[in-house]
């Protein structure tokens, strides 16, 4: 039984990564790469490589990422580096396959929009079955374990920086560097709409002097969980209470409004959340 559960879930990651690597393979053959414009990563360097040498542009991505797999599987485990592996091993072989897909030649804003929308897509049905396509995604993780004050987003940030500068020079053509970041943002986006999905979170803290009431109007009218904190003011040393609630972006403008209307020296911070998982949220 084991086997067949273990065999049944490599049969539906790969069907999940050929997904994902059709839609990556769309974006750099259709869109991006022989209209000059840059997607971030490996992608981006091996497309420079294949302008200056010709080369095809999965077999570098592949070549690339070889030596960062051997270098990082006893740091991020097997389980999770032969996964990637297989997951690269197939974008790339489908962005070599998928060399004589139709270019379009329109305008170059819609074939960075397009192209940053489809390599998001197919980056992110690649993320949610627990693998990467390696590239800069394994060196920040790399840099991270390192020097846990530098962020993976910068050092992602950093490098696709230096490869646009660097798909500037190349093309001699400062509108490449434009585009490609308009694909970056673009992928970006898709990505985390992907994988967080549209019903965006936000938590809310409220420091108020009327907790109990707060607690029952945000129960019982706005229909949410909370939980209370004790707390105390530092000027006036003061007692408060610290009420925390998450909810869906669609219902911060209600919720603000109401708390508001109840208590107009309720102090409120509201920050983005990427995920929430319990009850009322995912499961």
């Amino acid at each position: 039984m084991k086997v067949k559960s273990k065999l049944k879930l490599f049969i539906t990651d790969t069907a999940f990564f050929i997904l994902g690597g059709v839609l990556y393979s769309l974006s750099v053959n259709c869109f991006l790469s022989k209209n000059q414009i840059l997607n971030g990563g490996f992608t981006g360097f091996a497309t420079v490589i294949n302008y200056l040498f010709g080369l095809p542009i999965g077999t570098v991505i592949l070549f690339l990422n070889i030596p960062l797999f051997i270098i990082s599987y006893k740091k991020l485990g097997i389980r999770f580096v032969v996964s990637s592996f297989w997951a690269t091993f197939i974008m790339s072989a489908l962005i070599d396959l998928g060399d004589f897909l139709p270019v379009y030649r329109g305008d170059l804003l819609l074939a960075s929009l397009f192209g940053g929308a489809l390599s998001g897509a197919g980056l992110g049905i690649i993320f949610i079955n627990g693998a990467t396509t390696g590239g800069t995604d394994i060196i920040a993780k790399l840099i991270g374990l390192k020097y846990p004050h530098i962020t993976l987003g910068k050092t992602i940030l950093l490098i696709d920086l230096v490869i646009i500068a660097l798909g500037g020079l190349v093309y001699q053509n400062i509108e490449s560097s434009l585009y490609a970041s308009v694909v970056i943002f673009v992928s970006s986006q898709t990505i985390d709409y992907i994988i967080f999905g549209v019903n965006r979170s936000s938590l809310i803290f409220i420091v108020t002097e009327k907790g109990d009431e707060m607690r029952r109007l945000i129960i019982n009218d706005i229909r949410r969980g909370v939980t209370v904190l004790k707390g105390s003011g530092g000027y006036t040393n003061s007692e408060k209470q610290v009420l925390i609630c998450a909810c869906y972006d669609n219902q911060t403008g209600k919720f603000i409004k109401k708390i508001k209307s109840f208590d107009e020296k309720a102090f409120m911070i509201i920050t983005s959340a990427k995920e929430i998982l319990g009850e009322g949220f995912k499961i």
